[in-house]
């Protein structure tokens, strides 16, 4: 297998409050449970989940030169990422707020995408500069419409990935989808940036959104079946079982392993393959990026 290939990953970039609670999470009421502080944002929970799975990446995005922007500059470069891109804004660095019952499902949430917002065209021209080395870029729909078709732009022979990040923000893709290689979504933010129902199959439903531009399509479902499309052709993959504590952070290490196998050069089933472990050890903890995610930790699951 190869050397891994290096990845930008251009995106947001917060400070996320995880709360889980003790008991299930109720209006108007507080609830007992614990609260921690990490990094997050979609780019930067990948980008920490590719430096877990040794492969070389580099973050383009934002913080605030207020203290979570100081702490989140800290322990991103602690994780071993190259912050060049990483700009510091006259805004406050973005937050993420999470509310957890029991079994580790989303009670609520609420995010503040301002700093994330403000990144606009010239700031993807300045990192793209800084970034030009990188053979894989890998973008989120929390950017905005001018971002995005810049980022398509600038792309280039470059393997172009993105994720669509909720069913509002997933009709954003429209700016890339001309140029995308690959993009990662669910039901919901299919169907929102495909117009067609929620409850279309999922096969049908992943042949919609490449017939919209992308060239390979991953369709996840929860705890179903992953709908690959590539070229035109579906595939369908079953996750297998998994004891859930947290769902913070699966979907990006589905993208994470994912991406990390295919900067190994493994064909996208593979690599798709690599991503569900990826996902499920995250899931099986707390928090965004599992302290168990390794591709030594992959490598063994594949191989079998």
């Amino acid at each position: 297998m190869m050397n891994p290939r290096a990845i930008a990953c251009f995106g947001a970039v917060h400070a996320d409050l995880i709360a889980h609670g003790a008991r299930p999470v109720l209006r108007e009421t507080s609830t007992p449970g614990a609260i921690a502080m990490t990094p997050g944002g979609v780019a930067t929970n990948v980008a920490r989940a590719l430096a877990r799975l040794s492969v070389p990446v580099r973050l383009a995005g934002a913080v605030g030169t207020d203290s979570d922007g100081t702490s989140l500059h800290r322990l991103l470069s602690e994780d071993g990422i190259d912050l060049s891109a990483l700009a510091r804004a006259d805004l406050p660095t973005g937050r993420y707020v999470a509310l957890h019952d029991p079994d580790g499902s989303l009670a609520g949430a609420i995010c503040d995408t301002t700093i994330t917002d403000s990144l606009d065209a010239g700031f993807i021209a300045h990192a793209a500069g800084l970034l030009d080395a990188c053979p894989i870029w890998f973008a989120e729909a929390n950017l905005p419409d001018d971002a995005l078709a810049e980022l398509a732009e600038r792309a280039g022979k470059r393997l172009l990935v993105a994720d669509a990040v909720s069913s509002a923000k997933a009709p954003r893709l429209a700016a890339l989808a001309g140029r995308l290689d690959l993009v990662f979504l669910n039901r919901a933010e299919a169907a929102a940036w495909t117009g067609f129902a929620e409850a279309t199959p999922a096969v049908p439903l992943a042949l919609a959104v490449a017939a919209l531009g992308p060239r390979q399509v991953m369709l996840s479902d929860g705890a179903g079946l992953l709908t690959i499309v590539e070229d035109g052709r579906p595939l369908q993959i079953e996750p297998g079982a998994v004891e859930i504590i947290d769902v913070t952070g699966a979907g990006d290490a589905l993208i994470a392993g994912t991406l990390a196998g295919l900067a190994r050069g493994l064909p996208l089933e593979d690599a798709a393959h690599a991503g569900l472990v990826a996902a499920r050890l995250t899931l099986e903890t707390t928090g965004a990026v599992a302290p168990s995610l390794a591709w030594d930790n992959i490598c063994p699951v594949l191989a079998r």
